[in-house]
């Protein structure tokens, strides 16, 4: 992580300051996330401004842009994915329940911090495709094999050779 950006931040604080972080964090230091990267070298740069809405709740918006080196699940060769998302969530609390609105998604914390790179990691892994795969163009294992129907005898074909004999 750079100098810049907390290592441990508190949403409810920083909602009533009304604070913007701006930074990037180190790919490397996600562990959950490097598990699916065929190279962990690389950062995500991220704007976060906090805030709490009209009826109180604490909001986190912004955005992260990173580019990750996965590998495509058709050849198996690694490939770039440039990914840009939008963060907009709600902060709640674990046994607390709160109507939110339609266009916030809800982040339950269990204690009034947490970990930047955590939640980072966690967005990012949620924005990411359950099957990398290149582009069908771009990809080693070109043009997937088309399913023959062959045409198949009954099962029941036998049968009708055993009764007519």
């Amino acid at each position: 992580m750079y100098p810049d950006l907390p290592h441990r931040i508190a949403p409810e604080r920083l909602a009533e300051a009304g604070a913007c972080l701006e930074g990037r964090l180190e790919l490397g230091k996600m562990t959950r996330l490097t598990e699916l990267l065929s190279d962990s070298r690389g950062m995500v740069d991220l704007k976060l401004a906090f805030s709490r809405s009209e009826d109180g709740i604490v909001c986190i918006s912004g955005r992260y842009e990173t580019n990750l080196q996965l590998v495509c699940q058709r050849c198996l060769e690694p490939f770039a994915l440039n990914l840009t998302h939008t963060i907009n969530v709600a902060v709640t609390f674990a046994g607390v329940a709160t109507e939110l609105p339609v266009s916030l998604e809800p982040l339950a914390l269990k204690q009034e911090t947490m970990l930047l790179s955590e939640f980072i990691e966690d967005e990012i892994l949620l924005s990411l495709p359950i099957s990398p795969m290149h582009r069908l163009q771009d990809c080693a294992a070109g043009e997937p094999a088309m399913e023959r129907n062959p045409v198949r005898a009954s099962p029941f074909h036998m049968l009708k050779e055993l009764k007519s004999g």
